[in-house]
């Protein structure tokens, strides 16, 4: 409930220390009203009192000087009552100072008074005089006490607000320089690290922070070198394995055309040779293109392309004269090579996992371009669909007999994104299988390639 209430730790610190100094003030009033209240009505009693005993000191001298509001009473019957008092005595007062002579008694009345009652020794009728007085200036002084009280309490309060904004002040601008440092260090700035603070158990925290946020960067730093030298070793790879295959693809294709018309062995071998060899030199090819990208050396190649022909082509060198295309697109600035990369990879994906029949269909709205490959598969697992575009990555072991590597899909991604589009999955109600490339026209100017005018 508080937390809804209250959610900011600043309204909870002050609202918490004008709290205790509200009830602190409060207590301690209270405290002194009764007291001073008891001391007021003392003091007003003492008064009446001393002066009663003044008037019956002097009645002894001289018994003609009887004060001119008492009641006086013989053997408990009243023989004068000037004023018509004698209802306001209470009747145990009266007994007790017949009891007692010589004895000052009193009774403290509603109203603010008080009776008082006497009967001096040696008076042959045992006479007693009682009086009823007002206690004076008891209201005064006790209306000054409450004003006084109630001053004090608000200037407690007061007093208390202030404390609260100087606690808050020294609480929440450290945690404020903290959130600031957590914020910049989620906006990536790996150079920032909690400030310096004097509050102890923020001490704790920010230094166990820093010490986590060193250990991060420093395995960061071990993880940026390791896959630096993967991919070194990637590139150096393919490197050495680039030229060995230049020589082995002339050798096979020699090979398989002398052996084309050989049904046996030879001839099966000759096919599979040529077939393996021109499917690794793709692969090689495929990861020397992902370590310029990498490296950031990627070039994007502007041309003018008309989208339909180029793509028919390359489908048809691919040998997917099978696979029909469905729509048009007016002429684009983009890079020619990377948008067949794209769609020959969806193709080829489409081909060895997917189902016949498999479709590409080119839209053109505005400024977007788009081209869909769609096949009638089984279409990814839900539980792979996150993670079929990254690299080498395969969404079961029957991808493995299908043939690909799992990075047709990356490859096509990467492609994609470089000339400012993106690829993505798409299951339709009639149980298609859909990748979906767009791209912005000009695609190559938001991507990020380094754009290069084609010649």
């Amino acid at each position: 409930m508080i937390g809804r209430l209250l959610p900011s730790l600043r309204s909870r610190v002050m609202l918490g220390t004008v709290l205790v100094v509200l009830v602190t003030a409060l207590g301690a009033g209270g405290a002194t009203a009764l007291a001073a209240r008891s001391w007021a009505y003392q003091d007003a009693q003492d008064a009446a009192l001393s002066t009663f005993t003044d008037e019956m000191t002097t009645m002894q001298d001289d018994l003609h000087i009887v004060p001119p509001d008492a009641v006086v009473t013989v053997g408990g019957e009243v023989v004068s009552d000037p004023l018509g008092r004698t209802d306001l005595i209470p009747l145990d007062l009266r007994a007790t100072v017949d009891r007692t002579p010589a004895l000052y008694r009193f009774e403290r009345l509603s109203g603010e008074r008080i009776a008082i009652g006497y009967q001096p020794t040696g008076d042959t009728e045992a006479r007693s005089y009682f009086v009823v007085r007002p206690l004076i200036d008891v209201s005064t002084r006790l209306r000054h006490l409450m004003t006084i009280l109630a001053a004090a309490v608000g200037g407690s309060v007061v007093l208390g607000a202030a404390l609260g904004v100087f606690v808050v002040r020294s609480v929440v601008r450290p945690l404020r320089e903290v959130e600031g440092a957590a914020k910049r260090i989620a906006a990536g700035d790996d150079g920032v690290r909690m400030p310096a603070t004097d509050v102890r158990e923020l001490q704790d925290v920010t230094g166990s922070l820093n010490d986590m946020l060193d250990e991060k960067d420093a395995t960061l730093a071990v993880l940026r070198e390791e896959e630096q030298r993967a991919q070194r070793f990637v590139a150096d790879v393919s490197h050495e394995l680039r030229s060995p295959l230049a020589a082995m693809i002339p050798a096979a294709e020699v090979l398989q055309e002398e052996l084309a018309d050989d049904d046996g062995f030879a001839g099966r071998a000759a096919r599979l040779v040529s077939h393996e060899v021109t499917g690794m030199a793709a692969l090689v090819e495929d990861l020397l293109e992902m370590t310029r990208r990498d490296a950031g050396l990627a070039d994007v190649r502007v041309e003018s392309v008309d989208v339909g022909p180029v793509l028919r082509d390359a489908l048809d060198r691919r040998g997917w004269s099978d696979v029909p295309i469905i729509g048009s697109a007016p002429t684009v600035s983009t890079d020619p090579r990377r948008l067949v990369a794209v769609v020959t990879n969806l193709v080829g994906n489409a081909v060895r996992h997917g189902r016949a029949p498999v479709t590409v269909e080119i839209g053109h709205r505005a400024t977007v371009l788009t081209i869909a490959v769609i096949d009638h598969g089984d279409g990814v697992p839900p539980e792979h669909r996150t993670r079929i575009f990254e690299r080498l990555y395969k969404a079961s072991d029957a991808r493995t007999r299908t043939g690909g590597a799992g990075l047709g899909l990356a490859i096509a991604r990467e492609n994609a994104q470089l000339m400012g589009g993106d690829v993505r999955y798409l299951r339709t109600p009639a149980d298609t299988t859909v990748f979906v490339a767009e791209f912005d026209a000009p695609a190559t100017r938001s991507g990020r390639g380094r754009v290069v005018d084609g010649i």
